[in-house]
């Protein structure tokens, strides 16, 4: 069997590094990268498989459960047991491959559905008498239906080399995970009352939709326990509009100011600077102290590196003035955690607790005039 090494291969152990492992568990993967090489062709062979299974191992007695999956996907993905888009799209290795494997699925069976369509409709018409048993016999012979070249050219049509494992991918897809369901609701652009809408109503239903079909994109990121921080980044920033109308559409600079870069930089239409600072969602939210539900230090550590870009923003308020941003009024905000990783809370739990964080009281040391009373 031959061992696959390739450029998915080595985004997803880098993904694997940048998403946080343990010393050891680091130090095994950069040698499963040293021996790839750094351009292809990339090294495979047994050597690959040994040392990803000694890092599999190892994420496993630590008991980092995320880690040794992805661990455990790269060796299947050597081994070619795990198929090309099923881990692109699973760690977004290669771009937007969600909407565009899905977006080839869609093409795929609608034109498969014409097809389908056009035989039987040319042999209802052969047969008039036709039962719908006779039908389905003749549309169940379409399976083993072999796709030649015409007779003037020579040989039988082939898969590349390359395209196999996509055409193994599309048959395994239409046999066990495409889902034909009806729509919940109706589809903005759907209505049969379309054509009488006025140009405005035909923009307000294509803006819809387009939204819609985004906030999927940006769901399906966020839920993935195996989004980067650059992962949820790239999705937002195709959705600024998530964040309301009181923003430009356009972001900032990321880098404001000297020695900070910022995630998201948003600009109010009056030059004032509104901060957003990313963190993961698979990442605890939620903590017990004393019976309740307090922020965990992720979500303190968080709020902190955001206060430090704001004091670093006033700090530099002259300069930043001059290219017409107002640092003096900014603010911040701080997306992490989702409650689909939080366990033993739910969303009530984690807007209830947040709610009382962001009423914290005004912090002071106990000195000066703390100790006059005043």
């Amino acid at each position: 069997m031959r061992i696959r090494s390739d450029y998915s291969l080595r985004l997803l152990l880098n993904k694997s590094i940048d998403l946080g492992l343990s010393t050891h568990v680091r130090n095994l993967v950069e040698d499963v990268l040293r021996h790839m090489g750094d351009r292809s062709p990339y090294r495979g062979g047994k050597v690959l498989t040994d040392l990803l299974r000694q890092a599999h191992a190892a994420a496993r007695m630590e008991e980092d459960e995320d880690t040794a999956e992805r661990l455990e996907d790269a060796l299947s993905y050597a081994m070619n047991v795990m198929l090309s888009p099923d881990l692109e799209v699973k760690y977004q290795l290669l771009g937007n491959a969600r909407r565009r494997n899905g977006q080839f699925i869609g093409s795929i069976a609608t034109q498969a559905a014409a097809f389908v369509a056009t035989e039987a409709r040319s042999f209802v018409a052969e047969h008039s008498q036709v039962s719908v048993d006779e039908l389905l016999a003749h549309l169940d012979s379409l399976q083993g239906l072999v796709v030649r070249m015409q007779p003037e050219a020579p040989g039988v049509y082939e898969a590349l080399r390359g395209t196999r494992e996509r055409v193994a991918w599309i048959d395994e897809v239409f046999r066990d995970r495409l889902q034909v369901t009806d729509a919940d609701t109706a589809v903005p652009g759907d209505d049969p009352h379309i054509g009488t809408a006025s140009a405005v109503e035909l923009a307000d239903a294509v803006l819809l939709r387009a939204r819609r079909s985004a906030l999927d994109d940006l769901a399906a990121v966020v839920l993935n326990r195996h989004s980067s921080e650059r992962d949820l980044q790239s999705a937002i920033e195709a959705n600024l509009w998530i964040f309301g109308g009181r923003q430009l559409s356009g972001l900032g600079p990321r880098r404001i100011s000297l020695g900070i870069e910022l995630d998201l930089t948003l600009l109010r239409p009056d030059g004032t600077v509104h901060v957003v600072e990313l963190k993961r969602a698979c990442v605890p939210v939620l903590t017990h102290q004393r019976r309740r539900n307090v922020p965990t230090n992720d979500v303190h550590r968080a709020v902190t590196q955001a206060m430090n870009y704001l004091v670093v923003l006033d700090e530099d308020r002259a300069r930043l003035a001059g290219l017409g941003l107002d640092v003096r009024r900014a603010s911040a905000t701080v997306i992490i955690g989702h409650a689909s990783f939080e366990r033993g809370a739910g969303e009530a739990e984690i807007d209830e607790a947040l709610r009382v964080y962001n009423r914290q009281p005004p912090v002071a040391s106990g000195g000066g005039d703390l100790q006059t009373g005043s």
